[in-house]
Parts: structure tokens; C-alpha cells; sequence
């Protein structure tokens, strides 16, 4: 059947050994791309294609009007976006001897890995089509990818924040009301900006940050959430994108390297409101399909499966 099939030589029994099975978890990144999307909904039936519309703003008339002349009036115009939706999907098979054989419940364990997958899928579809925008900043203004040789910094930060009230972006959250204790002041409504977890010490590093810890009021705090920079608040995980040895030469930076030649270029997607959308598709976004052993081409029921489909 060309299907990968986990047996004993993958997944020991272990008749004879104890183990602890709450001891170990696996290590899962935070999944939060998707957490900023507008969500249009695409009706089943209604093909794979939706299509966002923005009508433009009109420019300030400056011109006064001449008593008892009708002005030449303006012309609304519009921008479409058209997005597509793609289906992913993956499925584990068990078979039937370590079924029998092994301490673990493999089809309901591998069932919460795959789910894990789904997510870790979704969170990774969304961070690629996001990083995908054209309005770029490297660090330390440098011109190009290979010229990156310093961490973030505070002029990057106002940089990207200037770029994006220069565009009329809108902030996120209201703002969090300042406390009565000494030295705390309010946050204001802010752009979220989301980088690796490598980054952190960078961003803690930059004059004038406000560590998370240090909020007045920790109400709209999210997990991922390190702190803020002016009108900038910062969330990590691990699953922000890394292109890998894409900076200068190693040399002295001191910055981090996953080979020996050139550092790894780490990014900090910067948005405000509205900044995309997330497209479910109606009665069939999600599903957990289970086959159990003899399910179609298996005469000696050898085989059981477990996957998952999405769309977005």
C-alpha cells in the first residue's frame, strides 16, 4: 500500500518495564498567528476563492465651493484581494500487533499528536502567507538579508511603528489603565509585534522596554506576552519564522548560529488591526477520521488509521 504502518520496532511493548506515563511531555510551541485574523467564513458549495473589498478613502477638498455652482463630485474606487482556500491533512497507522502487544493506547495517544499537528500546521500556514508582505525593515536599516549583523534595536521598533501610523493602521488594545503603585504609568493601545523566542533577551535589552512583569494592571496580558516598547506590545514563540545562516559571517557578532559560517536572520512580524483574514470553510473544516483494522484494503485486519483534514 506504500503506507508508513508503526509497529513494535517503532513503539516497544515493554511488557516488562514500568514507566511513569505522565512524566514526559512533548515540547509544543505557542500557536498564536491566527489569534489576530479577521475570520470570514466561505460557505460550503460557494467554490475555493473569497474575495475581500476595501473601498478607498477620498482625499481632503480643499477647493471652496462657488455660490450657485454644482462641484464635479468624486468617484468611488475599490481594492480586491482575492484568497484561496487549501485543504492539508495527515494520518498515522497502527498496526495490529503492537495494538495488542503494547501498554499504550496508541490510536487515542496519536490521535492528540496528530491534533497537535493540526494545529502546529495551521499556526505555520498563517505565519508563511503573513511573512509574505512587502514592507520589510532589517535591522540596523542594512540593505539586504545576507548584510543583517545586529539584533533588534530601539530604532527598528520606532521604525515599524512609524511605518504603520504613516499607513493609518489601528492599534489592537484599549489601553491598560496605570495603577496606583510607584513608577507605574499606563500602556497605551498598541501594535503586537510577534518574534522567536531566541529574541527575547534583544527586545528586554532595548532602553526603555517594559517588561510584563512590571504592568500595572495584568487583565489583557496574554501567555506569549513579554512586555512592550512604546506602542508596542511583544509576544514570543517558537514557531516564528528563521531563515537559517541568511546574515553575515559568523565572525564576532556574538548572535546566534546554527552553523558555523553565518548567523540566523530571526524576524518580528509587526501588525496592527484588520492586518488579514483567516478563512474557515463551513461543514468540513476540521475532521478526525478513524478507520478500524478491516476498513478497505486490509483482509487480515492488520491495520487501523487515524488522520485529520482542514481547510483554510
Amino acid at each position: 500500500m506504500g503506507t508508513l504502518i508503526t509497529g513494535t520496532s517503532d513503539v516497544t511493548p515493554d511488557i516488562q518495564g514500568y514507566y511513569d506515563r505522565n512524566l514526559l511531555e512533548r515540547s509544543l510551541p505557542m500557536l498564536i498567528y491566527g489569534r489576530f485574523l479577521q475570520t470570514r467564513p466561505l460557505p460550503s458549495n460557494s467554490g475555493t476563492r473569497i474575495n475581500f473589498r476595501r473601498i478607498e478613502s477620498l482625499p481632503a477638498n480643499t477647493t471652496p465651493l462657488t455660490e450657485g455652482v454644482t462641484p464635479t463630485g468624486k468617484k468611488l474606487t475599490a481594492s480586491d484581494i482575492y484568497a484561496y482556500v487549501k485543504q492539508y491533512g495527515d494520518f498515522i497507522t497502527i498496526s495490529d500487533w503492537v495494538s495488542m502487544t503494547g501498554l499504550d493506547n496508541l490510536l487515542v495517544e496519536g490521535g492528540e499528536v496528530l491534533g497537535e499537528q493540526l494545529g502546529l500546521t495551521i499556526d505555520t500556514v498563517q505565519r508563511d502567507i503573513l511573512m509574505g508582505g512587502t514592507s520589510v525593515r532589517l535591522a540596523n536599516a542594512v540593505a539586504a538579508r545576507a548584510n543583517v549583523a545586529t539584533a533588534v534595536a530601539a530604532a527598528d521598533a520606532k521604525a515599524a511603528v512609524r511605518m504603520l501610523r504613516g499607513a493609518n493602521a489601528k492599534m489592537i488594545r484599549k489601553m491598560i489603565e496605570g495603577g496606583p503603585k510607584v513608577g507605574t504609568r499606563p500602556i497605551p493601545a498598541a501594535y503586537y509585534g510577534i518574534t522567536h523566542t531566541d529574541c527575547q533577551q534583544d527586545w528586554e535589552a532595548i532602553p526603555g522596554f517594559k517588561k510584563v512583569e512590571e504592568y500595572p494592571n495584568q487583565k489583557n496580558v496574554m501567555e506569549e506576552e513579554i512586555g512592550s516598547f512604546g506602542n508596542l506590545r511583544i509576544l514570543v514563540t517558537t514557531n516564528a519564522k528563521v531563515y537559517l545562516s541568511e546574515g553575515v559571517a559568523v565572525g564576532t557578532t556574538g548572535l546566534v548560529a546554527s552553523d558555523s559560517t553565518n548567523i540566523d536572520v530571526y524576524t518580528t512580524l509587526i501588525f496592527g488591526a484588520n492586518a488579514a483574514g483567516y478563512i474557515p470553510l463551513q461543514k468540513g473544516n476540521v475532521k478526525n477520521i478513524i478507520k478500524k483494522m478491516g476498513a478497505g484494503e486490509d483482509p487480515l485486519n492488520q491495520r487501523s488509521t487515524s488522520g485529520w483534514k482542514a481547510a483554510t
